[in-house]
This record gives structure tokens, C-alpha cells and sequence, in this order.
């Protein structure tokens, strides 16, 4: 399994615009523990840690907050930038309200493209040296948002840079004997260039097996109304942030529970209904079918927003074979498009580099193939 790749931040701070950084990350990592405030004032910060890059954060909310605009900021390698996160560029509804950044009244993701923060370097805060998105209310707060637990997802999610480098038994340049556990930042390729192929194979198993072994958001699904319940487009749904019901003019949010209007039953994948609904049709008559009126005549009059993903470190069957798979994909990229000389030690280059990434790219095809098989639920 990944040597370092984690669900959780490495460090969190809450800080109070002054002086004051609270660590709160124990309370972060554990969702059934205490719950922290965060946010309580203008100028207080939210800081998210790790010495990875990450793409994603997934806050688990206790109290609503109500804010003003937020600023989301990262550090450049000389000051610290604004950027927009994704929430902010998700399409939008033109039969909804305008779709928002995600701002802390409810459950919910936030997702930080690496590409709008390629220069990202790491910094010291609060002396903990590490890659830091922070974010700001920098207008309002109405009321401070208390959180159970933030998780995030990690670049590289599968495997991590030092799994590469082990497999491909090599030398470190950047200290004086060789010796090293991990690529750098001044290593032949860099650690963040093998991030990145780390995470064009990750994309590449999902593709193939149409399956995913990471968090992923889904911001709008669309389904029509069954009154048994519906699939979730996406294997793996692991937690539900809102469904809505088309009225005929609006969207009607629905309460999530088996004696409120839905529940989701994870081992099938379907969002199960707890009682009937009597949807509003576009014209009804005595002698319509009931089942058409029951149904309601709106096409797909169902908007879910829902996480999906398999998490690799729990799941026995499979989360192994993924592993293996993606640190081979990303060795066969770094072999193929790095010079390394004398650096493969010995092991390594007892198979000529050739033979050895065809060998890689053979076991890698016949795993894909074992993967891809039909999954009812």
C-alpha cells in the first residue's frame, strides 16, 4: 500500500488575525471527536497543510456558518496568491439559484486545480514547513462554521513518489553518497513531475476500469423520478450532499434519513426513497395511469450531488492490484523520459531498462483487463 498518501492533512490552523494559530489537527482527523470553530472573525484564517500537494478538501460540517465572500490563497514561493477554486467555476443551473463558492453552511467540497496553482512551493507557517492553502471571510460573518473533520485528496493518491523510487531502485544525487529514500526537488526528474505522472495513471486506471479508488465530486447528476429508488452513475458513492426534486418552477431540496424523505444504501450504489412522492405533473387527468401522475412528468426531475470513490488503503480485493499498477504506470513514464546513467543501482540494471518497462507495461494491461469487468452494482 502507499507509503504516505493519507486521507487526512498533515497539519491545520486556526488562526485569529492577530497572533493566536490554533492546531486543530487531532480534531480534524478524528469526525467522531470535538468540533472545532473556524472563521469566527474577518480577519481570521483556515490554513490546510501537507508536505504532499493536494487537489481536494472534504469538510464534514457541525454548525452552519453564514459568511461573507471568501478568499482562498496559496504561497508561490515569494508571496501568497489569490486563486479561484473550483466550486466557484462549476456550471450553473439556469433553473436554479447562481451556483456559489462553497462557503460553510453545509457539507461539501472544495477542489484546488493543481494547474491554477503550478507554482506552488512550500512555506513555514506557524514553523510547520509545508504545501498551505488558506482561506479567509474577509467581508462578514454572520455566524463561524464548527467542523467535525476535513479530509483531503492527495495528488498522488495511489501511490506515492517514494513507492516509485523504490520500486526503481534508485540513487539519490542530491546527497553526497547516494543514499536517499525519495525524489526531490532537485532530483532528475523533480518529486512534483513525478506527481504528475503519478496522476496521469490514476486518471488512466480510472478511465480503463471506469472505476475510482479517490475521492471524486460530483457537483450536478441528473435522473429521472422512480418511486424504487435510483443507480448512482458513479461506482462507489460514499457520501450524499444534497438531492433535489423539480417542482415545476423550482428545486425542492429533500432531508436525507430513512424516516426523512431519502437514504442511500452504500453496498448497491442506489438512493433509496422512505416514502412516496406525489410529483407535481405538467397536466393531469382522472383517467391518467396513476403510476404517470405518481411519477410526475418532468424529465429528470432528480439533481443529486454526491462523493464517490473506493478508498485503495481499505479495499482488500482490489486497493493492492491499483497500488502496483500505479507505481509501474509512473516508473514506465519517468524511465522513459529521464536520463539516469549511473543512478539505477544494482538490481535494477541487471534488466536492460527496455526489457523492464515492457515487462511493467504487460503486467500493468493484464491487471487493467482483470479490473474492467462488469459490475452490476
Amino acid at each position: 500500500m502507499p507509503t504516505s498518501a493519507t486521507n487526512y492533512f498533515d497539519t491545520v490552523f486556526a488562526f485569529d488575525g492577530s497572533s493566536t494559530y490554533t492546531n486543530i489537527t487531532l480534531e480534524m482527523q478524528s469526525p467522531a471527536g470535538t468540533s472545532s470553530t473556524i472563521l469566527a472573525d474577518t480577519n481570521d484564517v483556515l490554513y490546510l497543510g501537507d508536505a504532499s500537494r493536494f487537489d481536494m478538501a472534504i469538510f464534514d460540517i457541525d454548525t452552519a456558518g453564514s459568511l461573507g465572500a471568501l478568499i482562498w490563497e496559496y504561497y508561490n514561493g515569494s508571496t501568497w496568491v489569490v486563486f479561484t477554486p473550483l466550486s466557484a467555476s462549476h456550471y450553473t443551473d439556469p433553473d436554479d439559484s447562481p451556483d456559489t463558492m462553497f462557503d460553510f453552511s453545509k457539507d461539501g467540497a472544495e477542489t484546488f486545480p493543481v494547474g491554477r496553482l503550478s507554482d506552488w512551493a512550500t512555506v513555514a507557517v506557524n514553523s510547520a514547513t509545508k504545501y498551505w492553502v488558506r482561506c479567509t471571510s474577509t467581508t462578514s460573518v454572520s455566524t463561524a462554521p464548527s467542523l467535525r473533520s476535513i479530509r483531503k485528496r492527495p495528488l498522488a493518491s495511489y501511490c506515492s513518489t517514494q513507492d516509485v523510487f523504490n520500486l526503481m531502485q534508485l540513487k539519490n544525487v542530491t546527497t553526497t553518497d547516494g543514499s536517499g529514500t525519495d525524489f526531490t526537488a532537485s532530483t532528475v526528474p523533480t518529486k512534483a513531475t513525478v506527481e504528475q505522472y503519478i496522476e496521469s495513471a490514476q486518471s488512466h486506471i480510472d478511465f480503463v476500469t471506469r472505476k475510482s479508488w479517490r475521492p471524486n465530486f460530483i457537483h450536478e447528476e441528473y435522473h429521472q423520478f422512480n418511486l424504487n429508488g435510483f443507480h448512482l452513475d458513479k461506482a462507489g458513492g460514499f457520501k450524499i450532499f444534497d438531492l433535489k426534486i423539480w417542482n415545476g418552477s423550482s428545486w425542492d431540496s429533500k432531508t436525507q434519513g430513512r424516516t426523512n424523505d431519502y437514504f442511500f444504501v452504500p453496498d448497491t450504489n442506489m438512493i433509496q426513497f422512505s416514502r412516496y412522492f406525489l410529483l407535481p405533473a405538467r397536466f393531469t387527468s382522472y383517467n391518467a395511469p396513476v403510476w404517470r401522475w405518481g411519477g410526475g412528468e418532468f424529465t429528470m426531475p432528480v439533481k443529486v450531488s454526491y462523493m464517490y470513490g473506493r478508498d485503495i488503503a481499505t479495499d482488500a480485493r482490489e486497493g493492492g492490484i491499483v497500488f502496483d499498477m500505479a507505481r509501474k504506470l509512473a516508473a514506465i513514464d519517468v524511465a522513459r523520459d529521464s536520463d539516469f546513467g549511473n543512478l539505477a543501482v544494482s538490481g535494477m540494471d541487471r534488466v536492460q531498462l527496455p526489457q523492464k518497462i515492457d515487462g511493467w507495461t504487460q503486467e500493468v494491461e493484464e491487471r487493467l483487463d482483470s479490473l474492467r469487468a462488469f459490475e452490476t452494482f
